[in-house]
């Protein structure tokens, strides 16, 4: 009996251990955002705003390099921490024209974690505590 208990007990801790590394990846921000960049993308149109947990996400439509359009996702946090830092539901609407601060997706993925947005009101809303370096100040229209 006591031989089959030990792999058991070995057993269970490696899976253990394979779930813990596999929770520690998909909660670490740094596996799909580059956190030591920040971008700033400017006039974006906001093509749906879809807060959930245990992440929602800002669908945006900006121009690229050539003109072009294209489609970004930005990655929101939990519903619970986006109403702690006073973002509501409704704070932004389809075809709302924003200003988007945060951390771009890694290897050219068109995907940002985003830190903060200047809404069409004026009020710079706050979704995640910013990672890298730069300041409220470069989100306000000058």
């Amino acid at each position: 009996m006591k031989s089959v208990q030990h792999p058991l007990i070995a057993g269970l801790l490696m899976i253990g251990s394979l779930a813990a590394a596999a929770v520690s990846a998909h909660h670490n921000p740094g596996v799909y955002f580059d956190l030591g960049a920040v971008v700033i993308h400017r006039d974006v149109i906001a093509v749906s705003f879809t807060p959930s947990n245990p992440h929602g996400r800002l669908v945006y439509s900006m121009a690229d390099t050539d003109g072009a359009m294209r489609e970004w996702v930005a990655e929101l946090p939990a519903n619970n921490m986006m109403r702690r830092n006073g973002v509501e539901s409704d704070m932004i609407q389809s075809g709302d024209r924003l200003t988007l601060r945060g951390n771009p997706g890694r290897q050219g993925a068109t995907m940002l974690r985003i830190t903060h947005a200047l809404l069409p009101s004026g009020h710079v809303a706050t979704f995640y505590s910013p990672q890298g370096t730069g300041s409220l100040e470069d989100l306000e229209v000058n």
